[in-house]
């Protein structure tokens, strides 16, 4: 990119004069000062030269620093020392040129006085930085501020921050800057007991976070921000508690990976949302592509290959191509079944991408010679298979659906893999595969098992990829549960005692991305979930969140369990060796696989228990003896 010229608008040359004429004023004035009017006669012609020199001299060497460069609207600390530097350099210049290189030269003249140099040097410095200051004051918040109409100052939003960190300054900065946005900041809270009574960015801080409700109420405030994009989950909690069945409503920043990527906060700011309080910190894995990350290798598998995402239209795997489509690969190959779910995750990612090549691709994953057919055509180099039936109670109902979508299809995606040489297959699973008691979770343990069967192969790396339930996927609880709560109740508990583990779909997707850096062929990689959450717990907190009280305003009604459910869910069976990756947040089951020739029979078996009738119980016990025949042979195999 071309460099910007150094002086190339009315506004530099504007900020040139105002400097160029400061330092005139300055030096003259050091002299004035010094010799208290009157100025000794070996000091009289330096003292009318040093101010004319003190023009292009200052006014060279501060552009030669990038000053006129800077923004003086932004003016910040870094530009603040730049200008020290500059102002330094030149009065050093002048100190050393007349008081020790002149003399030497033989020149008569008296050189500067020390004193003059000094008054000069702070008096610049000060001047310059007021001229800057009152720059971006004047910006942000006029010194006359003008009168807004009656109707547009009603109109003002009033709000409380909640943390009077650096982020709370900035959002003070642009409310200040941004008029348009219609924002009020009244004061700060903040429970560092040091800030109480002080001012950030001109705004006080009023409180402990406490005194939210009283001073919302004397304040006459309807709206509070929490600007503390670490809160841990236990601090929102507190201050949602206080505001529950209040009219104050609470917002939030969101988290410090989404504000980096928008240096604006204040239109960033939303609801608090239920991943804010479930008690685990969000964890973000890292696949940057710098020199010392050890997950590098991610990004390097990824980088200018052909990648298939089946299920590209859901939640996990549309979001599994937007962190793709970050890591510049060649070409992303789009493969769903619903036509819609495909173009509109297509059109977004030709919108945030436009240089990416993009294929959308519309086939059933049980459709083995469509899939065939695509394979071969399209040769992709990694494959991402989030496609899958994930509903429990409508797979009870459909069993032979779940075997024929989830067991069979993902074996037949692995045996095309290996057909084309692919480099490396990522299977997505579910908790509900460990100790199945349900027919979609045995689908999955059986897809596990069969899709890790071939990687005995050495031409392609099988990786599963296991994690719990994701945050307002579809179908998924919150958004049912918000769907009731919208309706005024009640919000359906299964049973007040069960319990599942959670995780955002961002977790969800770089999990599966990651899982190329650390994961060996044959292994199940689960993230660590924490502790898992109490479902019941999880409805209270949504209605809170929606500003009810739960079993007051809505009622929570206790239904049962449905056929197949369990109370509680788990990440490894007892089979499983658990074993650590190259990431700390991550684990692995040992990477034993069943023996080929096992998986091949209990395939020909399963194709014949989808198609032909059979009752539910009969069909349960065909589908157990074959997930323990495949695990038999696991044991055997060693690692």
């Amino acid at each position: 990119m071309a460099k910007p010229p150094l002086l190339p608008s009315s506004y530099r040359l504007a900020q040139l004069a105002l400097d160029g004429l400061l330092a005139w004023l300055v030096c003259a004035l050091a002299f004035w000062i010094r010799f208290e009017g009157n100025i000794n006669p070996p000091h009289e012609e330096l003292a009318l030269l040093l101010p004319l020199i003190a023009i292009p001299g200052r006014l060279l060497i501060q552009a030669g620093f990038g000053l006129y460069q800077q923004v003086w609207r932004l003016f910040g600390l870094k530009d603040l020392i730049t200008l020290v530097n500059a102002v330094t350099l030149y009065s050093l210049g002048i100190l050393t040129t007349t008081r020790l290189i002149l003399p030497r030269l033989g020149s008569t003249e008296a050189g500067i006085p020390l004193g003059v140099a000094v008054i000069d040097w702070c008096f610049c410095i000060m001047g310059m930085v007021l001229l800057r200051y009152t720059r971006r004051r004047t910006t942000q918040q006029p010194l006359w501020p003008r009168r807004l109409p009656q109707t547009q100052t009603q109109t003002r939003q009033r709000l409380l921050l909640i943390g009077a960190g650096q982020a709370g300054a900035l959002v003070v900065q642009e409310a200040q800057h941004n008029r348009a946005l219609g924002i009020e900041i009244i004061g700060f809270l903040d429970d560092d007991r040091t800030k109480m009574g002080r001012t950030v960015e001109g705004i006080k801080v009023l409180g402990p976070t406490s005194q939210l409700l009283p001073l919302a109420e004397r304040h006459q405030i309807t709206e509070a921000l929490i600007t503390i994009p670490s809160a841990r989950p236990d601090q929102i909690r507190r201050i949602l508690a206080q505001v529950e069945g209040t009219p104050l409503k609470l917002k939030i920043l969101p988290g410090q990976g989404e504000l980096l990527r928008d240096r604006s906060l204040t239109p960033q700011a939303r609801a608090v949302q239920i991943q804010d309080i479930l008690g685990r910190p969000e964890i973000s894995l890292d696949f940057s592509e710098t020199f010392n990350s050890p997950f590098a290798a991610a990004s390097e598998q990824l980088y200018n290959r052909r990648i298939l995402i089946t299920g590209a239209g859901g939640t996990i795997g549309s979001e599994i191509c937007r962190q793709l489509a970050r890591l510049h690969p060649q070409e992303l190959l789009l493969l769903g079944r619903g036509e819609n779910s495909i173009f509109t995750i297509e059109q977004e990612l030709r919108r945030t991408h436009p240089d990416l090549k993009i294929h959308p691709l519309i086939a059933d994953i049980r459709h083995t010679p469509r899939l065939s057919a695509l394979l071969h055509q399209y040769r992709p180099q990694v494959i991402f298979h989030a496609a899958a039936h994930k509903h429990v109670p409508l797979m009870e109902q459909h069993p032979q659906e779940a075997l024929a979508n989830n067991a069979l299809a993902s074996a037949d995606l692995a045996r095309l893999a290996t057909e084309i040489e692919a480099e490396t297959v990522v299977m997505i699973s579910t908790d509900k595969a460990v100790e199945s008691s349900n027919f979609m979770g045995m689908s999955k343990r059986l897809a596990e098992l069969l899709v890790r069967s071939y990687a005995h192969t050495r031409t392609t790396r099988f990786l599963v990829v296991r994690f719990g339930n994701v945050l307002g996927s579809r179908g998924s609880v919150v958004p049912i549960f918000q769907a009731q709560i919208d309706r005024g109740g009640p919000v359906t508990v299964t049973d007040a005692a069960m319990t599942r583990y959670f995780m955002t779909t961002p977790e969800a997707s770089q999990l599966v991305i990651q899982s190329l850096a650390v994961g060996k062929s044959g292994q199940i990689l689960v993230l660590d979930m924490g502790e898992p959450v109490r479902i019941y717990d999880l409805a209270e907190q949504m209605i809170r969140l929606a500003g009810f009280r739960p079993g007051i305003d809505i009622p929570i009604t206790i239904t049962g369990l449905r056929p197949g459910e369990k109370l509680h869910e788990s990440l490894f069976n007892g089979q499983e060796q658990v074993i650590p990756t190259d990431h700390p947040k991550i684990r692995a089951a040992s990477s034993q696989f069943p023996d080929p020739t096992t998986a091949a029979a209990v395939y020909e078996h399963l194709q014949v228990l989808a198609t032909e009738p059979m009752e539910h119980p009969y069909l349960w016990k065909a589908v157990l003896a074959c997930r323990d025949a495949l695990e038999a042979d696991l044991k055997a195999i060693a690692p």
